[in-house]
């Protein structure tokens, strides 16, 4: 480590061979991958070589230079999921074609139809969908809000769907008739 330290570039070779296939392993077990596992190791030992005035020299080189390789395997891993997840969000974005005067029109009428029949529901029953849909809360979020139980929470929203539905299908088939 002196001699690397010095600049002796083959004294730095020499700790890499010795450490080599260790980093290796290590870099595949926490990165469950061993292709990854070679770019992680050569990454970390670029941090090594940059950082060799930063070991105290209170543990043995080895261990100091797999802790490294381990942090640069974790860094990794937390990157990989992050890029996962924003291609997830990305993946999950959609390209409309501009809506027709039919497809606006048509939802207006949904939307009334829809008002209406919330219109027709008890204030309970509003309540409850307004908290849940609306608002968007939780059912622990209504249940505070309402002051009520969660469990009430849950077989108030569930009676109000049902009596929503009926409203609404009774809206519909009135319509229909006209």
């Amino acid at each position: 480590m002196a001699r690397s330290r010095s600049g002796e570039v083959a004294a730095f070779g020499e700790l890499v061979r010795r450490n080599q296939s260790s980093a290796l392993r290590v870099a595949a077990v926490i990165s469950g991958s061993t292709e990854e596992a070679k770019d992680i190791v050569q990454d970390a030992f670029v941090k090594v070589h940059s950082r060799l005035d930063s070991y105290r020299g209170a543990g043995s080189v080895r261990s100091w230079m797999l802790r490294v390789v381990a942090n640069e395997a974790k860094n990794h891993v937390r990157g990989r999921v992050r890029r996962i997840r924003r291609d997830d969000r990305h993946s999950g974005l959609s390209v409309r074609a501009a809506e027709g005067v039919d497809d606006v029109v048509e939802r207006r009428l949904e939307h009334e139809a829809l008002a209406q029949a919330l219109g027709r529901l008890s204030s309970t029953d509003r309540d409850v969908l307004g908290c849940r849909f609306v608002a968007g809360l939780s059912e622990s979020e209504t249940a505070d809000v309402l002051g009520v139980a969660p469990g009430t929470v849950k077989s108030r929203t569930s009676r109000a769907l049902g009596r929503l539905q009926q409203a609404f299908d009774s809206a519909g088939s009135a319509e229909s008739r006209i």
